[in-house]
């Protein structure tokens, strides 16, 4: 496109919208400033860190949803899916699955597993939020993925929007020779 050419559409533009490059930028730049305050002012508050760390040790899932998750826990960081929904009695099973990316194998991992439904915006309904803390049989072998089924009480697939896995800690692992 010519200069001109340029300059011609951003002066119609200009008077399409009834404002001016200067204003706009100027308070573009204005908005700009506020922003990078307010996450300076983030940072340097003494609890972001906290609520980092927080976020890094829940993995939050939804059923279809494909790929993984991470937690963090006190060996490092662990991958978690949903890979199947399936009812069963009067809620739901599914299977999860772990994915180990340590050296270690890692026996007697127990959990807190949240789930429940979400409204029409996608975000979790407290008046259908459940929560158990389960030990799981299975060993996570080192660099390897491991299924393990869950039953959800009260929550059959229909309703259920999402199952979060937290509080994780485990009572030994395995170092190969």
């Amino acid at each position: 496109m010519k200069p001109v050419f340029k300059t011609g559409l951003l002066a119609v533009a200009v008077t399409l919208l009834g404002c001016s490059p200067q204003r706009d930028n100027a308070e573009l730049e204005k908005r700009v400033s506020e922003l990078e305050a307010q996450v300076k002012e983030l940072k340097a508050a003494k609890g972001f860190d906290d609520i980092t760390k927080i976020l890094d040790q829940v993995a939050y899932l939804t059923p279809g949803a494909q790929g993984y998750s991470t937690v963090r826990f006190d060996l490092g960081v662990l991958t978690v899916q949903m890979v199947d929904v399936q009812p069963y009695a009067n809620g739901s099973k599914i299977t999860l699955k772990f994915g180990n990316t340590l050296s270690s194998t890692i026996n007697g991992l127990k959990a807190t597993i949240d789930w429940g439904s979400v409204d029409d915006k996608g975000m979790p309904t407290a008046q259908s939020a459940r929560s158990k803390t389960i030990t799981f049989s299975e060993t996570l072998r080192s660099g390897a993925w491991t299924g393990v089924e869950v039953i959800l009480e009260g929550t059959p697939p229909a309703d259920l929007g999402y199952v979060r896995v937290k509080d994780i800690t485990h009572t030994g692992i395995q170092l190969f020779r």
